[in-house]
């Protein structure tokens, strides 16, 4: 069966685009400023789930960004599947969250000033690169708890 996976944050285009590309085992920790999507300021702004690629099981798998309320954001699309009579088999939504998060927005919306983004661009990437552990931690976790047939 064909689902969808979306791995949910505040910023979309940040640390659940980090994870979904460790999903799918293409995440290069070299260089994760060059991740397709990455700081992808008018994609976050359309708030569209952002399609990484596709599992080994022909899964999607998206990356979303849902601002400060993002365990709200989580209750709602669960909610919704249930309205449009699906079932989790459908859709798996899973959070993505970092010890940095605040600052991290903080950043995001201070890198709005063009003049002061090229300041924020290399804070971002130093800030996420002392949490791919973490992350990488969320995503194995994930794989443990949700095993596709």
């Amino acid at each position: 069966m064909i689902m969808n996976v979306i791995f949910l944050g505040t910023l979309g285009i940040y640390h659940p685009l980090i994870a979904a590309y460790e999903y799918l085992g293409q995440l290069k920790t070299d260089d994760i400023s060059n991740l397709k999507f990455w700081g992808d300021r008018i994609s976050e702004a359309r708030g569209d789930p952002l399609l990484v690629g596709y599992d080994q099981q022909g899964n999607g798998v998206y990356s979303l960004g849902a601002g400060v309320d993002v365990i709200m954001t989580q209750k709602s699309i669960e909610q919704m599947v249930k309205i449009f009579d699906r079932s989790e088999k459908d859709l798996i939504v899973q959070t993505v969250f970092i010890k940095r998060e605040k600052i991290l927005l903080f950043l995001h919306r201070a890198g709005q000033i063009k003049a002061i983004n090229r300041l924020v661009t290399p804070l971002v990437k130093y800030l996420l690169n002392q949490e791919l552990i973490a992350i990488q931690q969320q995503v194995e976790n994930f794989r443990n708890k949700v095993r596709f047939d």
